[in-house]
């Protein structure tokens, strides 16, 4: 097995022990997990992005840095409007 097919495979590993995770969770941990889980994954696709994506003269277009800012950024939202409705 090559490498890339290697990482998706451990990558897929990845998503299916935190949705078991996730599942079993309740309360503040599983905002803790899904933030955790969603910041991760979107570093590992932004380098995945930044590895095959071949940008000329910068090398790279910084997907691994910017998609997981995004995707916390989007999960502290989320907890903010859910402590909102709740009042």
């Amino acid at each position: 097995m090559d490498g890339f097919g290697f990482t998706i495979l451990l990558f897929f590993t990845f998503v299916f022990v935190m949705f078991i995770f996730i599942s079993a969770a309740k309360g503040k941990r599983k905002v803790y997990l899904i933030a955790a889980f969603s910041t991760l994954s979107a570093w590992f696709i932004g380098l995945l992005l930044d590895a095959n994506i071949d940008m000329e003269p910068a090398g790279f277009l910084a997907f691994r840095t910017l998609l997981p800012i995004l995707a916390m950024g989007l999960c502290i939202l989320n907890a903010i409007m859910k402590d909102k409705s709740d009042q």
